[in-house]
């Protein structure tokens, strides 16, 4: 019985050995991993592993028990990528390393919105900004002095949180040369002109379907040499504050001022989106010289002359 028994009690010790070799193995084995995890303040953390699938991990689960149940981990944003054990994520995630800074950057917004933005947390102001764009160089479109307007590509970016200005910057410039490479596009020059009007039409069409259609107007008059007149380039004058345009507020001398001087403004009014640049590239194909927007949805009536043009204006007017 004796015997029996330290046999028994040798079974458990050796069992014991052997589970926490492969405790201490699995916990220690490196995965790859290229994800952005969020841990949400005031939320269990186990939900948040599933982004890296370790919500059901039986050994990850008592890891993260017998770490003090994640209690030191810090919310926020962690860029995960790399090669990495369980004990190296959770490190990670309990020194605050890797820690990212959410930045959403609107389609349209101009240069001076998004700094808007970036002065709101943090990152710095104004001068901040041209300074750090000044250090920016080979950057391989057209950039007249220092000037990024157009190529600061909207997106929701994950940034580290100690980043610079110009790391910002610089952030945003990669998104746009991913979407448009500078060796696909050799005439500098032509696809600036491109990018001016992708800015127009990204602040005056709300609808993607209507982008190409956008620029087909705006293309039209250029050819017939009319004004664009657009309420947009204007209305960057006044960096956006105008809720609406009014006929005083039309006569303001700018040379982005498109109801005053034919041709393009001298340079992008926001920064657009794919669809605004690919809608600027191959426009549609039509004879409309006019738009007018009158449903709720941000839709547009296209007409090819000024009188169809009045007329939906008045019916408008009329069905109000």
């Amino acid at each position: 019985m004796k015997k029996i028994f330290l046999w028994l009690i040798l079974g458990i010790i050796l069992i014991a050995c052997g589970s926490w070799f492969y405790y201490d193995k699995e916990i220690n084995i490196k995965h790859k991993y290229n994800k952005i995890l969020e841990i949400k303040s005031g939320e269990p953390v186990k939900k948040a592993f599933g982004t890296l699938g370790l919500d059901n991990n039986l050994i990850f689960k008592i890891y993260l028990k017998l770490h003090n149940e994640g209690k030191n981990i810090k919310a926020g944003y962690y860029q995960i990528t790399g090669n990495y054990s369980m004990v190296e994520i959770i490190n990670i995630l309990e020194s605050g390393r890797e820690k990212l800074f959410k930045l959403t950057i609107p389609e349209g917004y101009s240069n001076n919105e998004i700094i808007e933005i970036l002065e709101k947390n943090g990152f710095g102001n104004k001068e901040k900004f041209e300074e750090a764009s000044k250090e920016i160089k080979n950057f391989p479109y057209l950039t007249p002095n220092n000037n990024f307007e157009g190529y600061l590509y909207p997106n929701t970016y994950f940034i580290r949180e100690n980043a610079t200005m110009k790391d910002i910057i610089q952030v945003m410039l990669r998104e746009f040369l991913k979407k448009f490479p500078s060796d696909k596009y050799p005439d500098k020059e032509e696809f600036y002109k491109k990018l001016i009007m992708a800015s127009i039409i990204e602040r005056e069409a709300k609808l993607p379907k209507e982008k190409p259609l956008m620029a087909s107007v705006f293309y039209n008059r250029l050819k017939k040499n009319m004004t664009l007149s657009s309420d947009a380039t204007v209305n960057y004058v006044y960096d956006y504050k105008k809720r609406r345009m009014y006929y005083k507020d039309l006569k303001i001398d700018s040379p982005y001022n498109t109801y005053k001087y034919k041709g393009l403004p001298p340079g992008p009014i926001s920064n657009p989106d794919a669809n605004s640049i690919n809608a600027a590239l191959n426009p549609a194909e039509t004879d409309y010289l006019f738009f007018v927007a009158v449903a709720g949805d941000g839709s547009h009536y296209f007409t090819r002359t000024y009188k169809e043009h009045l007329e939906i204006q008045k019916k408008y007017r009329n069905n109000k």
